[in-house]
């Protein structure tokens, strides 16, 4: 079957959106209570912030607690605007969407050590911070008695300003929706989530971390901003206690409820949060407990939230839009000669490796102690020894987890000891590790396309997407040319936990070589595996190396490193104690008593 025939991803990106617009277009002109069009209103300028936060900590994984502040920051400087220096509406939501946004970004960088529970507390004190100031600088914001007369939205005398305003806020919530898919579909979103998988793992495959994090806050609070926005222009009035802690409890709610992480998440989590608003405006003083008696209750029951629920029950209905692919056999050869060949074209070639003297202390303790090794290109070389004797850390000085407290790392021709793990791996560090990375809320494929980089500029990116999907169809096409290759193209539509140990194994592999590295680092590659997956592995190696790639690997079993390795630097309390050939190694009276012993096969 040729590739041509494979459907790589179904496009489901414009259906929704025909929808919107159409419920756009006709809802004000039905007989229906203003009152309604009112809550039309609050939904899109709600549904706004609701996108934003969902992103943040969805995809992510960054809590927030201080959407509230942002909130109150695009009220306000779109508020102060429009009424002291008499700008358009338009202009002036965009000024306070802005504001929010730099106040966001700034609070992302300051906070970006911060994770978890340190992370939320520290967005509810800048949500605090925010809320006094806005009670107190009486002189800018009007204190308890707020900023009223608020230009709204009127264009023209054919229609009132509410239908105006509707059709500007449904407008502006097609394009944060648009937005927002194009962060969940492509390199993005991958990019997000493996952030939120781990923050050593996303540098490792050369996401600048601390960047993408202040960029998503920064992001979510301006989202959060223009919500506040079009919420000002909508009241024409804002007072300081519209912006409390209970705000951004709601905002929270919405996207919990919803489905974190999810792209229909925050349309489900608005209109289930406007209508527990609706129903509790008569007991309004339990509204917090409520609130949170309803966060505990989908977090224990419906952990996925309305989203997960709908998804399940399309399952069961077998309306789930899911992708199948047209797979070939698994096990055809020539397939994965075909996709040898298609690899092979787009390898870079491998380069040396040389460690000089470095060392490495813990406590007092040395891991690593002046250790020197050089790797040449377009080989296998393995770093064995006893447990303790500080391969792992060797390693991971290498990939820049760690940096030597002497000596240096060059790659190439270029000294690395001073790189962070992102920039090294941009260089053309791959890694594997010992304890699986893998992304397990999406695909396989997904996982190994978070390896491939394409240079092109974000905007290029979205209308690619938009309209050709071009670019994604060809990262897609390398991916599944890996996958061939490790006979695993026939899992690329399942999830990582639904394969076996083996199969995952193989599966963080092809991630690392959809980095195109020149140096690619294997932490126990066969740790785990039975004999004939240890060979297999064996002869993807040999088959890498022949490609050009330069592979060092940490490995226990002897039998698999004696039969892929060209060379062998062994380690015993930190020390090198021997560098040769594995037939030499094999033969060393030093490394025979410190480790091999004399059960080792002979190559």
């Amino acid at each position: 079957m040729s590739d041509s025939k494979r459907r790589l991803r179904p496009d489901p990106k414009r259906s929704p959106y025909l929808l919107w617009i159409f419920c756009f277009l006709v809802i004000p002109w039905l007989p229906i209570n203003g009152f309604y069009i009112f809550l039309a209103q609050t939904f899109f300028y709600t549904l706004i912030a609701v996108i934003g936060l969902n992103l943040l900590l969805g995809l992510s994984g960054q809590m927030s607690l201080g959407q509230a502040g942002f909130y109150a920051l695009g009220a306000y400087g779109s508020a102060l605007t429009a009424l002291k220096l008499g700008w358009p509406i338009p202009l002036s939501i965009a000024f306070g969407t802005v504001l929010a946004g730099l106040g966001g970004g700034l609070v992302g960088v300051f906070a970006l050590r911060t994770r978890g529970l340190y992370l939320a507390m520290t967005t509810l004190a800048v949500g605090y911070v925010l809320d006094i100031l806005a009670q107190r600088w009486i002189g800018l914001t009007g204190g308890a008695m707020g900023l009223s007369a608020i230009p709204q939205i009127e264009f023209g005398q054919t229609k009132s300003g509410p239908v105006v305003f509707f059709y500007f806020a449904g407008a502006a919530v097609i394009v944060i929706q648009l937005l927002s898919d194009f962060i969940h579909d492509g390199r993005f979103g991958r990019n997000l989530r493996a952030i939120r998988e781990s923050e050593v793992f996303a540098a490792s495959v050369g996401i600048q971390v601390s960047r993408w994090k202040a960029g998503i806050f920064a992001f979510a609070a301006a989202l959060a901003g223009m919500g506040g926005a079009f919420f000002a222009h909508q009241s024409g009035f804002v007072g300081s206690d519209a912006f409390t802690v209970r705000l951004s409890i709601a905002l929270l709610i919405a996207a919990v409820v919803g489905g974190l992480g999810t792209k229909s998440g925050p349309f489900l989590g608005t209109l289930i949060l406007l209508g527990i608003v609706e129903v509790i405006a008569g007991i309004d003083k339990y509204g917090l407990f409520i609130y949170g008696l309803i966060l505990v209750t989908v977090l224990l029951a419906f952990p996925k939230g309305a989203a997960g629920v709908l998804d399940k029950l399309n399952t069961k209905l077998g309306l789930s839009d899911k992708d199948t692919r047209l797979l070939e056999d698994p096990k055809s050869s020539s397939k994965q000669q075909r996709s040898e060949l298609a690899l092979s074209t787009s390898i870079v070639q491998g380069a040396s490796l040389c460690i000089q003297s470095i060392s490495k202390s813990y406590s007092g303790l040395k891991a690593v102690d002046t250790v020197s090794i050089d790797v040449l290109p377009n080989t296998v070389h393995g770093l064995i020894g006893p447990n303790g004797a500080g391969k792992s850390t060797i390693i991971n000085m290498i990939a820049g987890v760690y940096r030597p407290d002497t000596g240096r790392i060059t790659l190439g021709d270029q000294d690395i000891s001073a790189l962070s793990i992102a920039d090294r791996a941009n260089l053309g560090l791959a890694r594997t590790f010992q304890n699986l990375q893998l992304i397990e809320g999406i695909t396989v494929l997904d996982n190994v396309m978070l390896g491939v980089k394409h240079q092109q500029s974000y905007s290029k990116d979205f209308f690619d997407w938009l309209f050709k999907n071009s670019l994604e169809n060809k990262e897609r096409q390398e991916s599944i040319n890996i996958l061939n290759f490790l006979g695993l193209d026939h899992l690329a539509d399942r999830l990582p936990g639904e394969l076996p140990y083996g199969h995952r194994k193989l599966l963080e592999l092809a991630r690392a070589i959809a980095q195109r590295p020149r140096i690619l680092l294997l932490d126990e590659p066969i740790a785990g595996m039975n004999t004939q997956e240890a060979k297999e592995i064996a002869q993807v190696l040999l088959k890498l190396r022949h490609l050009g790639i330069t592979i060092v690997l940490v490995e226990h079993n002897m039998e698999f490193v004696m039969s892929v390795c060209d060379s062998l630097s062994v380690l015993n309390f930190g020390r090198l104690i021997a560098h040769g050939t594995p037939e030499e190694i094999q033969n060393n009276p030093t490394v025979i008593e410190a480790y091999l012993g004399t059960g080792v096969k002979k190559t």
